[in-house]
């Protein structure tokens, strides 16, 4: 019996608790109904709520116009990722004997800059500006931070987030801090438009002719205005419409199962030593008569999972625009997997090489300790699929000079092939003259 007791342990820990459904977040979102996926989740939420909830809650409460509730999940959220990120973590020494589940979930980089984006949104909707700055001036720094710690990392979530903190810059006056963010996110978008697939907006380029002339940079607006052309003339007595549409959810992560072949010839002494030789035979085939062993693990994975509307158009009394792709979430959240696998599955691995070797161990002490083992290494070995779930697949902006006053938006969403699928309105949208009025809007098919 007390050799039972840690496999039985270990097996509770992997369960855990039930928690909330998130197909019961999804249902009233979808059917217009975000303060019913709201209470959902209060009514849901455990004592110490973690990175994954809280995320999730921030994002409903955003919805359902909980504005300061939102922040203050994002906020906690924030608080506990950047623990984790920046100090030792106790219990990782365990996840390499069970499970990457059992390491406290940090966030990823993405998730963590786009937290910021709803909750300067938060602020703006209340008419505090200054508080959209300050969220504005955290996510600059955390990007900072990001690119100090490994200045080769694509940062995949960064463009969208720097564009994002000059569009709050330019609205709140800040214009050398909006000028350098729109810096950064031009280099950004560069850097990272081959694998993520979103080009620099032509909208930043003209931001940078505009502030360059306002800050006197004389060279530099020669610079630009050669590289994007003149900016657009702005008529007296308009505002600006910065009007962003989210669409669909990322795709959720699943687990592949990926075997590994221990040869007749390997002499496995240390597991942490083996590991990276065998991740070198991920996908490569070995002749039956070579292989002793065909090692079973677990990584996460996620496949394309695109929504019905992939595009957005907008018009305002004689006025249309599409709207351009400034995040494609979907494939910020490929390409991180993808950049993050190499680590993954070498510490996967890692686990599994150790848990093989306690099952030979245990077989050559007792067949059946030996079975037992062997049953608790295939029961915990089980990839981390947690993630941000409810964030949209895709986020497009329309940026839009229209005359003072209220306005009736008029949607239509887009297909693949750019055909109108089905259509909204927006009404009463004030626009004041020379300041930026923003607004978010989501839909999920």
């Amino acid at each position: 019996m007390i050799k039972k007791l840690p496999f039985l342990l270990i097996i509770s820990l992997m369960i855990g608790c039930a928690g909330y459904k998130f197909q019961q977040v999804v249902e009233p979102l979808e059917k217009g109904q975000p303060e019913s996926a709201y209470n959902y989740l209060q009514k849901h939420a455990s004592k110490e709520p973690d990175i994954p909830f809280l995320f999730e809650l921030g994002l409903v409460a955003h919805y359902a116009n909980h504005l300061r509730e939102s922040s203050a999940a994002f906020n906690q959220a924030t608080d506990i990722a950047e623990d984790r990120y920046t100090k030792s973590v106790s219990k990782e020494a365990g996840s390499l004997v069970t499970s990457d589940k059992l390491r406290p979930y940090s966030a990823n980089e993405y998730e963590r800059l786009l937290n910021y984006y709803y909750s300067a949104l938060n602020y703006v909707y209340q008419d505090q500006l200054e508080g959209a700055l300050v969220e504005c001036r955290r996510a600059t720094a955390l990007i900072n931070y990001f690119r100090g710690e490994d200045e080769t990392s694509d940062l995949f979530g960064t463009p969208f987030l720097a564009y994002l903190s000059g569009l709050i810059f330019e609205a709140g006056g800040e214009w050398n801090a909006a000028y350098i963010s729109y810096k950064q996110a031009a280099l950004y978008y560069q850097n990272a438009a081959e694998k993520t697939g979103v080009a620099v907006p032509d909208d930043i380029g003209h931001s940078l002719v505009r502030l360059a002339r306002r800050l006197g940079f004389s060279d530099e607006l020669e610079r630009y205005r050669k590289q994007y052309g003149e900016t657009p003339v702005r008529p007296k007595n308009t505002g600006e419409l910065i009007f962003f549409y989210e669409s669909g959810y990322v795709p959720p992560k699943d687990k592949a199962v990926v075997m590994f072949p221990i040869l007749t010839t390997d002499n496995i002494l240390d597991a942490e030593k083996f590991a990276p030789t065998l991740a070198k035979r991920d996908g490569v085939t070995y002749p039956k008569v070579e292989v002793a062993y065909l090692l079973r693990v677990a990584m996460p994975t996620i496949k394309s999972l695109r929504p019905n509307f992939v595009g957005i158009e907008m018009a305002v009394g004689e006025k249309q625009q599409k709207g351009i792709l400034v995040a494609d979430v979907e494939n910020i959240a490929i390409e991180t997997l993808n950049a993050q696998r190499p680590i993954l599955l070498v510490r996967t691995l890692v686990r599994a090489l150790a848990k093989y070797l306690a099952v030979r161990g245990a077989k050559k002490l007792d067949k059946n300790l030996g079975i037992l083992a062997n049953l608790a290494g295939v029961v915990t070995e089980q990839a981390d699929t947690r993630a941000w779930q409810t964030l949209p697949n895709q986020i497009f902006m329309v940026r839009l000079l229209l005359p003072e006053g209220t306005h009736t938006l008029k949607l239509s969403f887009l297909d693949a092939k750019g055909q109108t699928i089905q259509q909204a309105s927006v009404p009463d949208v004030k626009i004041n003259p020379n300041q930026a009025t923003f607004l978010n809007y989501r839909t999920y098919k």
